[in-house]
């Protein structure tokens, strides 16, 4: 096979030979990308395997292959073989750790516990043909016990029948079946779901929600609003890594991708879930909410298609989850310092006496400075204040000297309309010869003569005497209009000082916050170590 793709394609075509990626087989992939360090490379990037995954269909053998070379199932092996020394287990590990099980049942009250609590839950896992009639349930409790037996700090949890009998309907292969399980739990570190108290749980939960205020935040504001806490739905899709939920033709898919893009991935499907869910969500209280998650009806008619197309409308990076994690534990830190109540473990009282030393230190350092500063904007409020109602009552001054203005010259309008009114009456009446009267002929000559009748000559010297108030008042406005400029330069240049000040105080806030920002982050990752603060797991 590699010397007949050796011989179809060379450096030169490597970008064509990438449009044919989808149609190949996952075998054949890997093949493909093992002809040189070059193709090896290109092939099996993440953003090529990635693209393959979305677009192509894989069978279960080439599935099976695709865990092997992304899960390091021989590093799980190795870390097991190290683990189990003391029991001198030479050759295939999974048959001894199945009889060592078995013995512990025998022995331990507490393992024989675990495992009747996975016999409870093997008739609640699926109802298909191979847990109802084949030996799907026997190969699950196999599966389950094992791990119960290697990772007894785990034991057993609800929630991992479903990913191991997943596994168990794909491949048919106990044992690798369990070493893939194993390796889902270590590597891509679902152990901390399942841990006592499950100290990664409450971690996501945070996450999401932030994700779910960002991207909708309307849905966000409801959900509080109605008191609907994400649990409810969130739990089980987690801690199932929605084994429960998508229809198995939909859920191997989806497992792909979280294979390679491990918990950004898990928090995208999430995401495109809400999508098509938060339009019935809104309508709900948290009566209807509960009814509504119980029936799974709109998740199992999702088909993958669908909700691939919108995956990359959710911007999550490992930095974010990080940022993320880091604020949860900010917060679970700040809330314990803020209540009396708290009692410190021995290893953790003397790093919160620093940070409250360090903190009280700080703080009484920039207090005087600030105090100084918030003086001087008080101080500038004032002074900006009194300026601002100079300002006003000279802007008042011009404005209405300005409508005076305006008034009088109306009334000059009005005066010189009835004078021009006049003269094309009497125009009118010389051009009509026909229809002569006294008052036209009289109205004529007087304008031939230029003669003013007494009406027009008292209103020519209304006409005059406003011009004079008018010029006067003209005169009259440009003087305040000048001390009007003057204290607008006045104003502005106080509000330019009053800016400087409240900026200035602004960023001795922000450094403030951020200062203490800093000494909190520092106190949880201190604290991050202790028994209270384990959940430490990595994207």
């Amino acid at each position: 096979m590699k010397s007949i793709f050796q011989s179809l394609f060379s450096l030169e075509n490597i970008n064509i030979t990438l449009h044919i990626v989808p149609y190949l087989t996952y075998k054949e992939l890997i093949t493909l990308s093992n002809i040189n360090k070059s193709f090896h490379k290109v092939i099996r990037s993440h953003k090529t395997i990635k693209s393959y995954l979305i677009n192509s269909s894989m069978q279960s053998e080439n599935r099976l292959l695709f865990y092997s070379t992304n899960l390091n199932l021989k590093e799980t092996q190795l870390t097991i073989k190290n683990e189990l020394t003391e029991y001198n287990i030479t050759g295939n590990y999974y048959p001894k750790i199945l009889s060592l099980s078995k013995d512990a049942y025998n022995k331990d009250k507490k393992f024989k516990k675990i495992c009747d609590e996975i016999g409870r839950d093997l008739h609640r896992t699926f109802y298909n043909e191979k847990f109802e009639k084949g030996n799907g349930r026997l190969m699950l409790k196999n599966i389950l016990t094992a791990l119960a037996f290697v990772r007894p700090e785990i034991g057993y949890c609800q929630g991992m029948n479903f990913i191991a009998g997943a596994l168990v309907n794909l491949i048919d292969n106990e044992e690798k079946c369990f070493w893939i399980f194993l390796t889902f739990i270590d590597n891509i570190q679902l152990n901390l779901l399942y841990l006592k108290n499950m100290p990664d749980f409450l971690i996501r939960v945070f996450q999401l929600k932030k994700f779910i205020e960002f991207y909708f935040p309307k849905l966000f504001n409801h959900l509080r609003r109605n008191q609907i806490n994400i649990d409810l739905f969130f739990s089980k899709w987690l801690l199932t890594i929605f084994s429960n939920y998508f229809p198995f033709e939909v859920l191997y898919k989806v497992w792909d991708l979280f294979i390679i893009d491990k918990w950004k991935s898990l928090f995208k499907f999430c995401l495109i879930i809400l999508y098509h869910m938060k339009e019935d969500m809104m309508q709900m209280d948290l009566n209807k909410f509960c009814k509504y998650f119980q029936s799974n009806e709109i998740i199992t008619s999702l088909t993958f298609e669908q909700m691939i197309k919108h995956y990359n409308d959710y911007k999550i990076t490992n930095k974010k989850l990080e940022e993320l994690r880091e604020e949860f534990f900010m917060t679970q830190v700040e809330s314990k310092l803020n209540n009396p109540n708290t009692e410190w473990e021995d290893d953790q009282i003397e790093y919160v006496v620093n940070y409250r030393k360090d903190l009280e230190n700080y703080l009484n350092e920039i207090k005087e400075p600030m105090e100084a500063l918030m003086k001087k904007i008080e101080k500038i409020n004032k002074e900006y204040d009194n300026k601002l109602e100079k300002y006003d009552k000279q802007f008042n001054i011009v404005t209405n000297l300005k409508i005076e203005i305006d008034a009088k010259n109306e009334v000059k309008t009005g005066y010189e309309n009835i004078i021009k009114h006049s003269f094309e009456n009497d125009k009118e009446d010389n051009g009509n010869k026909d229809n002569l009267n006294n008052e036209g002929i009289l109205g004529s000559i007087m304008n031939l003569f230029n003669y003013d009748n007494s009406e027009n000559a008292k209103i020519n010297k209304k006409i005059k005497d406003i011009n004079k108030i008018i010029e006067e008042k003209i005169k009259t406005l440009n003087n305040n209009q000048k001390i009007l400029d003057k204290y607008k330069n006045e104003l502005d240049t106080c509000k330019k000082e009053q800016n400087y000040l409240k900026e200035q105080y602004e960023n001795m806030e922000k450094e403030k916050s951020k200062t203490k920002k800093n000494l909190l982050k520092s106190l949880s990752q201190k604290l991050k170590l202790s028994a209270k603060f384990v959940a430490t797991s990595k994207y």
